[in-house]
C-alpha cells in the first residue's frame, strides 16, 4: 500500500510535465516518420527524468527507446509512446495523449525500480496512422528487453477487452494499351475496364465473406482523358479480418479477382504492398486483468464489456511477440468519433487531460503490479502461448 500511494503522489507532481508533453506534442502534428520536433520533445523530457534515451534505428530517425533499470534482477516492463498525427487533420487519434501516457507512467514508476528490481522501458513508435513504425522495430528487435508491453488509447469510454483487425494493405496496377477511344477503340486494351472489373469482382466475393471481414478501396489512378483508352491504371485496397490466418484466405482470393478482372479485359496486373501487413491485436487476459483491477482501484466503474467497432493498429504485430495490454481512455464526449477535426481539437482539452492522467495512473500502477509480481509476467507469457497455438 505504501508503494501505491507513493506511486500516485508521484503521478500528481509529474502532472505539468506529463499534460506539457501531451500539449507540446498536439501543437505541433508531424506526419508519420517526420515527427522529429516531437520525438526531440519526447527524448528531452525522459532525458530529464534520468533515462537513458537511444535513436537506435539511422533509417527511422524519428523512433527511440529509452530505459531505466534497477541492479536488481527483475522483468522488463515497456510503454508505447505514439506521436505521429493525420494528414489535413492533426492529432484526430489523440497520438498526442499517448505519448504523455507512456511518459507519465514510466516517469512515475522509474523511481521504485530500487525497492522492486526489473527495468521500465519507453518506445517511441512512429508513423502508426501510415507506415507501421513499430514492425522495423520488432524485425530490429528492440522489444527484446521486455517481457510485457503496456499501451493506453484515448477514446470516448473505457474498455479493457479491446480488439484488432488483421490487416492487408494492397497496391494493384494495370497495364493495357491506349488507342484512339472514338476511332479505334478495338485497337486499345482498356486499363480501366480491368480496374473497374475488380471492384465489380470484389463485389461479388462479398456475399461469401465473413461478417468481421471488411474491404475497402479507392482508384488512385483512372486515366488521362476519356477520348483516350486508359492503358495504366492502379487501385489501393485495405483487407481485414479477426485474425491472420483467415485474412491470408481472403487476400488470397481478392488477388484472384484482380488477375481475373485483367484477364477479362486483356491487361496485365502488377500486385503489391502498398503498407506492411498488419496482425490482430491479441489483448494479454493476464495482463488485461492487472489493469482492469487497478482501474477499479482507481474507482473506474463504466468498463465497457467489448470493442464494439475495432479498428487494425500495428500494435497488434507487437502482441504477438510481447504479452501485451491495449486499452482505451475516456478522451472526449461518449460517441465522438476518432480521426476528426472534432476529436483533434478535443484531445487538448480538460476533459481529455484528466481521462490522460487516470490513463498514467492505471499504467503505472499496472507496472508496479507486474514488477512486484513476476509470476504475473510468467503466466502473461504462456497465455501468449497458448493463444499462439490455436
Amino acid at each position: 500500500m505504501d508503494l501505491r500511494q507513493g506511486l500516485l503522489r508521484r503521478v500528481a507532481a509529474l502532472e505539468p510535465d506529463i499534460v506539457a508533453v501531451s500539449r507540446f506534442i498536439h501543437s505541433h502534428p508531424e506526419e508519420g516518420f517526420h515527427e522529429r520536433a516531437c520525438s526531440e520533445f519526447l527524448a528531452a523530457a525522459l532525458a530529464n527524468q534520468g533515462f537513458r534515451v537511444e535513436r537506435p534505428l539511422p533509417r527511422l530517425p524519428t523512433a527511440l527507446r529509452a530505459s531505466r533499470r534497477s541492479r536488481r534482477s527483475g522483468p522488463g516492463i515497456g510503454f508505447i509512446a505514439e506521436y505521429d498525427a493525420l494528414p489535413g487533420i492533426g492529432h484526430g487519434c489523440g497520438h498526442n495523449l499517448i505519448a504523455a501516457s507512456a511518459f507519465g507512467a514510466a516517469a512515475a514508476l522509474a523511481p521504485f525500480l530500487a525497492r522492486t528490481g526489473g527495468s521500465v522501458w519507453v518506445f517511441g513508435t512512429p508513423a502508426e496512422e501510415y507506415g507501421s513504425g513499430k514492425i522495423p522495430m520488432l524485425t530490429a528487435r528492440l522489444f527484446v528487453p521486455v517481457r510485457a508491453v503496456l499501451m493506453a488509447h484515448p477514446e470516448s469510454f473505457w474498455l479493457v477487452n479491446t480488439a484488432g483487425l488483421a490487416l492487408d494493405a494492397l497496391r494493384f496496377e494495370f497495364r493495357g494499351r491506349t488507342s484512339h477511344a472514338a476511332a479505334t477503340p478495338w485497337e486499345g486494351r482498356n486499363a480501366l475496364d480491368a480496374v473497374i472489373g475488380l471492384f465489380n469482382n470484389i463485389s461479388a466475393l462479398r456475399q461469401q465473406l465473413k461478417p468481421d471481414v471488411r474491404v475497402h478501396g479507392i482508384i488512385t489512378k483512372g486515366g488521362e482523358a476519356p477520348n483516350v483508352i486508359p492503358d495504366h491504371t492502379a487501385a489501393e485496397f485495405y483487407i481485414r479480418a479477426r485474425r491472420r490466418r483467415d485474412l491470408d484466405e481472403v487476400t488470397a482470393r481478392i488477388k484472384d479477382c484482380a488477375r481475373a478482372a485483367a484477364l477479362a479485359a486483356g491487361c496485365r496486373v502488377k500486385i503489391g504492398a502498398s503498407e506492411p501487413p498488419l496482425d490482430d491485436i491479441v489483448n494479454n487476459p493476464v495482463l488485461a486483468d492487472v489493469v482492469a483491477r487497478q482501474l477499479r482501484g482507481l474507482g473506474v466503474k463504466d468498463l465497457a464489456p467489448a470493442d464494439p467497432v475495432p479498428g487494425s493498429a500495428d500494435i497488434g504485430n507487437v502482441s504477438h511477440r510481447v504479452p501485451t495490454v491495449y486499452f482505451y481512455f475516456p478522451a472526449a464526449p461518449l460517441g465522438m468519433d476518432l480521426h476528426t477535426r472534432e476529436f483533434a481539437r478535443q484531445a487538448t482539452g480538460d476533459q481529455a487531460h484528466r481521462g490522460l492522467l487516470s490513463a498514467v495512473k492505471a499504467l503505472a500502477l499496472s507496472g508496479l503490479e507486474l514488477l512486484r509480481q513476476p509470476a504475473l509476467v510468467k503466466a502473461a507469457r504462456r497465455a501468449l502461448q497458448r493463444s499462439s497455438s490455436r
